[in-house]
């Protein structure tokens, strides 16, 4: 199954902040046996971060407007993919990026596309405001196959991650 990760690279005062978190979340999409769609995530700098990128979505243009609406497209390319199984969000830290993610994928249905799946996880008191209210607010009791899981600094994803993708499975 094809699984998008989708996490702030930007936001964080240091791009190596979440890679940890993110490392953990995308190995274990790719232990259960998925496949993990765009890794550039778990970079500590802007160098790594354009590397796994590439790795991911191909060759990039020279830096300036022409790359950032090739990376933009090629993104939201991945979200709206017809044999997408799943979405992960990793929402701790503000990201406008990821949150126009999240709205292609809340929203692939209005394109024609299916429903898939879709795990927000939220390090609680990580971000000094809390977690974005954009995601808090969600309807998730009519949202059938989405939900938010709010975990304490340090606790395993990995069977938070499991469980979710056995479940997208299923579906």
């Amino acid at each position: 199954m094809k699984v998008f990760f989708g996490s702030a690279i930007q936001g964080a005062s240091d791009r190596g902040m979440r890679a940890a978190v993110n490392t953990e979340i995308l190995n274990t999409i790719k232990a259960c046996g998925h496949t993990a769609l765009a890794e550039h995530t778990t970079g500590q700098n802007k160098e790594e971060v354009s590397r796994l990128l590439e790795e991911a979505i191909g060759p990039l243009p020279p830096p300036g407007i022409h790359r950032t609406r090739y990376v933009c497209h090629k993104m939201l390319g991945l979200v709206e993919l017809r044999d997408l199984g799943a979405a992960i969000f990793e929402v701790s830290v503000p990201s406008t990026g990821t949150g126009i993610e999240i709205d292609r994928a809340l929203l692939r249905p209005r394109v024609g596309l299916s429903t898939v799946p879709i795990l927000f996880l939220y390090e609680e008191e990580y971000w000094s405001s809390g977690l974005s209210s954009m995601v808090k607010g969600l309807p998730f009791e009519r949202m059938p196959g989405v939900e938010l899981v709010e975990y304490a600094k340090g606790a395993p994803l990995k069977p938070i991650v499991q469980s979710f993708l056995a479940d997208a499975e299923g579906k």
